[in-house]
């Protein structure tokens, strides 16, 4: 299991979404989702590809198909493979996507962390509705606002 390459978990499509490192996507569409400049931007794709590449986290931009904007950001941070723990964020861009599409993006986050990577505890912060429900739906509880525990 701690074999596993974080950087191999890429592209994931769903119906809807392509999900991809944020390395593939341009510049410009990158410094729009994230609202910084160029420079900031450049550092922050830099940084997440450092951290795919040691096996330390994994980053994601999810875009609709046919669209050019972006409409969320997965980090998924301080993945510790044998301790199955780690540290999730997710940003959506509510303009961008509706219940139905956070909804599809929950569960195939929920897939990837729960089967695919097998993460039992997971640090949340402000996570959105929909997927914390998934998780909760799915074997998933809440202590404190702050941490997922798979039972």
């Amino acid at each position: 299991m701690t074999n596993q390459k974080l950087r191999d978990y890429r592209p994931f499509f769903t119906n809807n979404f392509c999900w991809d490192f944020p390395s593939r996507y341009s510049l410009k569409e990158v410094s729009e989702f994230l609202d910084e400049d160029i420079d900031p931007t450049t550092q922050y794709i830099s940084n997440t590809a450092k951290v795919i590449m040691k096996n330390n986290g994994i980053y994601w931009f999810v875009q609709k198909k046919g669209m050019e904007q972006l409409s969320a950001l997965i980090s998924v941070s301080d993945i510790n493979l044998r301790e199955h723990s780690g540290a999730l964020l997710v940003t959506f861009k509510d303009e961008y996507l509706d219940d139905a599409g956070k909804k599809e993006i929950a569960d195939r986050l929920l897939v990837f962390l729960r089967d695919q990577i097998l993460l039992t505890e997971i640090s949340i912060n402000d996570l959105d509705r929909l997927v914390q429900e998934n998780f909760t739906n799915n074997g998933y509880t809440i202590s404190n606002n702050k941490l997922i525990k798979r039972s």
